[in-house]
């Protein structure tokens, strides 16, 4: 989602009297031409619904459809969240690298997010590679407009004074993942895998940046298939070229 509307989901979430669970999903799926789509999911518990009941009519996601991005929900699924989902369709990775800026700003969390293609003749390479960053806690997710509407404080208050009144750690109430799905075998350093894609799952509290890195290829077996042909045919010629020519000499004289 558009960092301001995510980061006010984050705060209004945070700022609850229970113990509630917030989950963030970032998927980027990669298809064979190096088009795809970019969903951010944003989950809440019930007891944040409880807290929250109006949170679904009250997310204005009329940016968001601006912007191009198609929004579902919410759904309760059997994890037992019920999602609002936002999702973005690119053409190219240049286009990707538009849209991964558009989740969380310039100098938010998911810093770098980028998708690459490089084809060969019969092979095709994808990548995947960026970097989270939550060395400054939720305060990643906040800017000046919405420090404002909290009184100053980027998430209205500090992190260990939201931990005692929630009696939580924040890495318990904010759950976040980030998953890639690439054409072909994927490797990649992420902990978590799944099919023909990686998994990654950043804590809040995690010391320092995370690189995130995956890649994978493919290989077109028709190129493969057209240049055997080209090459049996060109040996055929080389071999029986001659002994047509022989065979006519042989017949003139």
């Amino acid at each position: 989602m558009r960092r301001a509307r995510f980061a006010l989901v984050v705060a209004l979430v945070v700022l609850l009297s229970g113990a509630c669970r917030v989950r963030t999903d970032v998927g980027i799926d990669v298809k064979d031409d190096g088009s795809g789509a970019v969903t951010v999911r944003v989950g809440l518990d019930d007891a944040a619904l409880k807290e929250m009941p109006n949170f679904p009519q009250g997310l204005r996601v009329d940016d968001l459809t601006a912007h191009g991005w198609s929004v579902t929900g919410p759904v309760k699924e059997t994890d037992g969240f019920t999602y609002i989902s936002a999702t973005k369709p690119f053409a190219t990775p240049d286009e990707a690298a538009r849209i991964f800026v558009e989740i969380s700003g310039e100098n938010g969390p998911f810093r770098g997010f980028r998708v690459s293609r490089r084809r060969s003749f019969a092979h095709t390479k994808f990548g995947f590679d960026g970097t989270i960053d939550f060395q400054h806690g939720l305060e990643s997710f906040s800017d000046s407009q919405l420090a404002q509407e909290l009184d100053g404080k980027p998430i209205g208050d500090d992190v260990k004074a939201i931990e005692q009144r929630i009696n939580d750690t924040l890495d318990n109430v904010f759950q976040f993942q980030v998953a890639v799905r690439l054409p072909g075998s994927v490797t990649s350093n992420a902990p978590g895998q799944a099919a023909n894609g990686a998994v990654w799952q950043p804590r809040l509290s995690q010391p320092g940046a995370v690189t995130l890195a995956a890649s994978s290829s493919t290989t077109r077996w028709t190129s493969i298939a057209a240049l055997i042909v080209a090459i049996v045919s060109g040996l055929a010629l080389v071999l029986v070229l001659p002994v047509v020519l022989a065979v006519r000499r042989h017949r003139s004289a």
